[in-house]
């Protein structure tokens, strides 16, 4: 990402940052938000798609349920990205994502919401085919005490 464009982001940022309402998102989150401020970097965890760069963002905010950042590229929500946390020019982490809103704060600039999500490739390894899983997806049926079995009895 380029400085001035990095400036722009994190200028960005602390503007957000006065207009933040904490009233507006009682309710919506289940987990604390904390304010954070380092970059990162998006990758489509559908790789049919061509363009295979990853994408900078800067972080604005992250909690144990999702993640708010800023980025130079409008996201489809429900769309599936697998973001890598940067320190130091080094990558210290990796999460699977789903986007959730995309809202325009400038030209060319965009504040994103997104929710934590297991990862295509760690599903695929459990046994679990990534396509499979959709955000539609019914909960699984809950039994009562007399239809549990034990798992010893499996």
């Amino acid at each position: 990402m380029a400085k001035e464009e990095a400036q722009h982001l994190l200028d960005e940022l602390n503007r957000l940052e006065d207009l933040r309402n904490p009233s507006r998102c009682e309710g919506k989150r289940q987990f604390q938000r904390f304010v954070v401020r380092a970059d990162a970097e998006l990758i489509r965890m559908d790789r049919s798609h061509t363009n295979e760069s990853p994408i900078p963002v800067m972080l604005r905010d992250i909690g144990r349920g999702g993640i708010g950042f800023v980025c130079t590229d409008q996201l489809d929500a429900d769309s599936l990205w697998q973001i890598s946390f940067i320190q130091h020019g080094f990558v210290i982490g990796h999460m699977g994502l789903i986007v959730r809103h995309s809202r325009t704060i400038s030209d060319d600039v965009y504040l994103i919401g997104a929710q934590f999500c297991s990862d295509s490739g760690l599903l695929y390894q459990l046994g679990v085919n990534p396509s499979m899983v959709a955000e539609t997806d019914a909960p699984a049926e809950v039994l009562d005490a007399d239809t549990f079995v034990a798992p010893s009895e499996m």
